[in-house]
């Protein structure tokens, strides 16, 4: 005979006298305690559970009213990283409003304009602003033909610039796909200026000559020239330091006299290199942990449930990238 599961406890307002506000979990409701911020099982959404935790663990608090620990909630829930949190609710609220203000121009600045305008120079002037069409998809028209503009303003810069200097990064979206991201640095007016060049999918392969492909397709189309080129960053990959087939060889074979130096994007990864002995050891056994459950399926399995059942906030762990 089928056991029935127990029904699901729903969080009161009444249970913050205990000082518990509530935490949803993977679509789960739970109970998280405002003074220690530990979250229970969802079980323990009980008055007696609940009371049972307060006086054990903060029995200093017993004198507190309920306008204290509506404080301590509202701090915790502001504080936290998940969809709850102030920094997502500001982040939802930003990206509606930019939802909204799209159709302004549509919506609101046209129709305002052609009132003042009627009232103010005639009826026959508004015909002439009908003819005006700011849809969305034009809009969009001509937010990607500014973009491309800028594009060739750079790169117009670039070419009158008697120098520059490039700077590559190779990161790998969620995807998996490597992304070749270049910057770059020129002389403009007698200033230096520093800007974002492109960025492109290396689809296929990661080598060097790919890479090298790319970025001299990219000046090429433009009828720009690499040789001006007066000094590389990249980081220390095989694909970008090999002595035959890499990056910087294929740029020297255009520019013998080309500066290479190794790339800072990722300093923090770079600096942890140098550490102490005494904090390296303690870095590399949390390497070690880190390889060790994510190097076996049944490893990531159990370190999982053991998550579950601790009820941690975090259930996967991410590999350590090594900066070269």
């Amino acid at each position: 005979m089928a056991t029935k599961r127990a029904p699901k406890r729903a969080y009161l307002d009444d249970y913050l006298k205990f000082g518990f506000t509530s935490i949803v979990i993977e679509g789960i409701e739970k109970p998280q305690c405002v003074i220690c911020l530990k979250v229970l099982s969802a079980e323990s959404m009980k008055p007696f559970e609940l009371k049972r935790h307060f006086e054990k663990e903060h029995s200093t608090y017993n004198d507190r009213n309920v306008s204290f620990f509506q404080r301590q909630s509202q701090s915790v829930k502001k504080s936290r990283l998940d969809t709850t949190g102030q920094t997502a609710i500001t982040i939802r609220a930003e990206v509606e409003a930019s939802y909204v203000v799209s159709t302004i121009g549509e919506e609101l600045v046209l129709p305002c304009t052609k009132d003042i305008v009627c009232i103010m120079i005639g009826a026959d002037v508004v015909k002439k602003l009908s003819s005006l069409s700011i849809s969305d998809n034009n809009v969009q028209r001509r937010i990607q033909e500014m973009s491309e503009d800028i594009k060739n303003q750079v790169v117009e810069q670039i070419k009158q610039s008697p120098i520059f200097v490039l700077q590559l990064d190779e990161p790998t979206d969620v995807s998996s796909c490597a992304q070749l991201m270049i910057y770059v640095r020129y002389i403009h007016d007698s200033n230096f200026k520093e800007e974002f060049l492109f960025c492109r999918p290396l689809d296929s392969q990661t080598r060097g000559i790919d890479v090298f492909n790319k970025v001299d397709t990219f000046f090429c189309k433009r009828r720009s020239r690499l040789e001006k080129s007066w000094a590389v960053c990249t980081d220390g990959a095989p694909s970008m330091l090999g002595s035959h087939s890499g990056f910087q060889t294929r740029v020297r074979q255009f520019v013998p006299d080309v500066i290479t130096n190794h790339c800072m994007i990722d300093r923090e990864a770079l600096a942890a290199k140098t550490l102490l002995a005494s904090l390296n050891v303690i870095l590399q056994e949390v390497f070690k942990i880190v390889n060790f459950v994510k190097s076996s399926a049944v490893n990531t399995r159990l370190f999982r449930n053991l998550c579950l059942d601790m009820d941690a906030a975090h259930m996967n762990l991410l590999y350590h990238t090594e900066v070269r």
